[in-house]
């Protein structure tokens, strides 16, 4: 968790206090396995304006329970099983009880970009995923991290946390498209679908309305409109896509990669343009909602 405050330790704090981490990091994300005596942290307006990027993460509470605050929302309560989305961008109180928790780093534009419209509440969130039938799937995909990732290859540990960060965004979407009480939204599931056929075919160097039009199973003529309607266009999406992804990369080039080997990942195939665009992306802040 970063860019938070921690409240002053108490006396029995002061005295005896224990935690370990379980980290997965790579170049594009990373997951944790926590266990810690309890705690209380605050994100304030103050904390966030200094942060350099707005986190976006995703917890399972996997023993014990957390209490926590949006600004002046009620008190909410997250319970052993149960998931907490925690919003960086936005002022928060969390007091965790003795516990043990599995953190998912989310990139805030792919999940923006599955959800239509403006990114929820995390309050929302939290509750589109207790009525989800899919969050216990995801639960019993993450508590394998803690027991398997360490037996891992480095390939496999990699491929793990590229799967569990998008499990984990694909549940958030799926979650609050389904939850009661939310507004129906014309050719919502289409665009979600959409979407997540472009997210998983960024790095296709021919990716195109037509692909992309099969691939979910419309004409291009009506993936035109569903996108228009939501005030998007299917080309600026999917470039802002694009570079979104390679911003991600120019900021943890943990192993040195050169822009020639990043840009293809991201279905940047033109080289000279995309050193040009790099210049201004690596020192552009990451932006919250």
């Amino acid at each position: 968790m970063r860019g938070v405050e921690i409240l002053p330790a108490n006396e029995s704090q002061r005295r005896d206090f224990r935690a370990s981490v379980t980290s997965l990091a790579t170049q594009s994300g990373e997951m944790h396995y926590a266990v810690s005596d309890p705690y209380r942290i605050q994100l304030t307006r103050k904390t966030i304006s200094k942060s350099s990027t707005a986190e976006l993460a995703l917890f399972l509470m996997v023993r014990w329970r957390l209490q926590y605050w949006y600004g002046d929302e009620p008190e909410q309560a997250v319970a052993e099983g149960e998931f907490f989305v925690l919003d960086g961008a936005r002022p928060d109180t969390m007091d965790f009880s003795a516990h043990h928790f599995i953190q998912v780093d989310l990139s805030r534009p792919l999940l923006e970009a599955s959800v239509p419209g403006a990114l929820p509440s995390p309050v929302l969130l939290n509750k589109a995923l207790a009525k989800s039938r899919l969050a216990g799937l995801l639960r019993n995909h993450l508590m394998q991290f803690p027991h398997r990732a360490q037996d891992m290859s480095a390939r496999e540990q990699e491929a793990l946390l590229d799967a569990s960060e998008s499990f984990a965004i694909t549940t958030i979407a799926g979650a609050f498209a389904s939850m009661e009480g939310i507004p129906d939204r014309t050719h919502a599931g289409l665009l979600i679908a959409a979407q997540r056929y472009v997210r998983r075919h960024l790095a296709v160097r021919n990716l195109n309305p037509a692909m992309i039009a099969a691939g979910v199973g419309c004409s291009r003529s009506l993936l035109y409109q569903v996108f228009s309607r939501n005030a998007l266009t299917l080309q600026g999406y999917v470039r802002e896509l694009r570079l979104q992804q390679f911003l991600r990369l120019l900021q943890n080039e943990a192993r040195g990669e050169s822009i020639q080997m990043l840009a293809p990942r991201c279905g940047l195939h033109d080289t000279p343009n995309v050193k040009g665009m790099s210049r201004p992306l690596r020192h552009e802040p990451q932006r919250g909602p």
